[in-house]
């Protein structure tokens, strides 16, 4: 078990700011779960990389973090550290290239390659996550991912060219290895301001057409060769409810949070969701969202 004062030890001597016993349910999307033993919140890709490095040397375990779109909390916390992205922001471009830190937001990036006559990840906006998350998990919808406009990604561990951080479905080698993301560069194209607006309003559109309100952590499931979506409406799982949690009747891959929710709430019903899917359709359904800490099914 590691001590305040060996998470102190640590902050002081990097210099980065800490903030003990912090509830994570303020970090993500759904608004729930427990707290994390400590909370780092480096502002370098030095900082965070002798960050690591001071936490391996001690065996403490860590996770990265950040906006929290995309996982679930537990309602017992994480016992360990998380290393909070939101510092590390910066945003320059340099002709069609234009290089992000891991805390900046999608939003953020779009913008600044909107406004510079730069496009091609259009079809990104209204996701609420980070750079750093969506690299990762190789964000993506209505057919494209960010990783097909890679250039490179600074790592905790190195730099990798995009044929080196071997990009899939929801997945890349950072997410695998647990290799913080710390920046990356985006080859983009070259395009009218009013092309890409216009793009921006398409995709927006689309967006807020298909999925519904609430907290929640957009797409729980993978489309791992069939449209996870409409499997669990087949199932008639469509308002399936279990505690504070329901499946949303709009978009029956995306899992609402009410007030008061616990994310035990949420696990089970994703529980129930694979079991039903499975006994009916033969069809096991994968997560996207990331697990933080320990749950009930877990030995």
């Amino acid at each position: 078990m590691n001590t305040h004062s060996e998470y102190e030890e640590i902050a002081e001597n990097i210099g980065v700011e800490l903030s003990v016993g912090e509830s994570l349910a303020e970090h993500c999307f759904y608004g729930t779960g427990g707290k994390a033993s400590a909370v780092f919140y480096p502002e370098s890709v030095e900082s965070c990389r002798e960050l690591v490095s001071s936490l391996k040397a001690r065996d403490i375990p860590f996770i990265f973090l950040g906006n929290g779109t995309n996982v679930l909390v537990s309602d017992d916390g994480y016992s360990g550290a998380v290393i909070s992205t939101e510092n590390l922001k910066g945003i320059t471009i340099s002709g069609n290239i234009l290089t992000a830190m891991a805390g900046n937001g999608l939003s953020e990036i779009l913008n600044s390659a909107l406004y510079n006559s730069l496009g091609g990840m259009e079809f990104l906006c209204g996701i609420p996550a980070s750079v750093g998350g969506a690299v990762s998990m190789n964000a993506g919808c209505f057919g494209k991912n960010i990783g097909d406009y890679v250039l490179y990604v600074v790592a905790v561990s190195g730099i990798y060219k995009r044929g080196e951080c071997d990009f899939d479905y929801r997945t890349s080698r950072f997410l695998r290895d647990n290799d913080g993301v710390l920046s990356v560069c985006f080859n983009l194209e070259n395009v009218e301001y009013d092309q890409s607006e216009n793009k921006v309003e398409y995709f927006t559109a689309l967006r807020r057409n298909k999925q519904p309100k609430g907290r929640s952590c957009g797409c729980v499931f993978k489309n791992d060769g069939y449209y996870a979506g409409k499997v669990i409406e087949s199932c008639d799982l469509k308002g399936y409810r279990i505690g504070k949690a329901y499946v949303s009747e709009k978009h029956a891959n995306f899992i609402i949070a009410e007030q008061g929710a616990k994310s035990l709430d949420i696990s089970r019903l994703i529980k129930h969701i694979k079991n039903t899917v499975k006994e009916k359709c033969g069809i096991d359904l994968i997560e996207e969202l990331q697990y933080i800490g320990k749950f009930e099914d877990e030995s």
